[in-house]
């Protein structure tokens, strides 16, 4: 059975989340963000009992109301249609399927191979990395890192020396691919936190009661 997922995230200057709900329907999951990525949508529904299944459609109200840098947005995108799963994006009225005659996707597709082709994200052959060059992380990675920085006692020391690179190195990886981090970083002192570090999530829909993650 195909489902449709909104994706409801506001961020500076977007429309609020009360403005994005006028473009659902009533069958329509709705997952409340609150401060988890775009990214992280199949994560969130996978731990609800309801993972993402090719066939199934992400509805977004525009780019706006993602946080993400634009590559790390195309990235994520890019694997939605690889899984089967199409993109509708409803201010701008346009929908991304998932199938090589989809014009957008090929194009996204493009955008996301020229992005790991420049990086040297698993694409370049052993053989061609430069000589004495230090291996870049890719940032698929993040999840890994993140458990990894999670666990009890862990270091940015010892998690940099477990992946092979140096702590500035790590540092910098958080720095450019962690949103949250950032955001979390910049907020501290406004307000205290859950002693776990979870941030909530909502997810609401026609058949079960609101829920949180």
């Amino acid at each position: 059975m195909t489902r449709t997922i909104a994706f409801l995230a506001e961020t500076p200057g977007s429309a609020s989340v009360r403005d994005q709900q006028t473009c659902l329907k009533a069958d329509d999951i709705q997952v409340f963000a609150g401060r988890k990525t775009f990214s992280q949508l199949g994560g969130i529904l996978a731990r609800m009992g309801i993972p993402l299944t090719a066939g199934d459609r992400v509805k977004v109200y525009d780019l706006s109301c993602l946080s993400l840098t634009t590559p790390m947005l195309i990235r994520a995108v890019a694997k939605l249609l690889k899984g089967g799963v199409s993109l509708e994006l409803c201010s701008p009225a346009i929908v991304i399927e998932p199938n090589g005659t989809d014009r957008l996707h090929t194009l996204l597709d493009a955008l996301d191979t020229h992005y790991r082709h420049i990086h040297g994200i698993k694409t370049h052959p052993r053989e061609m990395a430069q000589a004495g060059r230090k291996r870049l992380l890719d940032p698929d990675m993040l999840p890994e890192i993140r458990a990894k920085l999670n666990e009890p006692g862990a270091t940015t020391t010892d998690v940099a020396l477990s992946l092979g690179v140096a702590r500035s190195t790590l540092f910098n990886y958080l720095e450019r691919h962690d949103l949250d981090r950032r955001v979390n970083r910049q907020k501290k002192g406004e307000g205290s936190r859950s002693k776990d570090g979870c941030d909530e999530v909502e997810v609401a829909g026609p058949d079960a009661d609101n829920a949180s993650v």
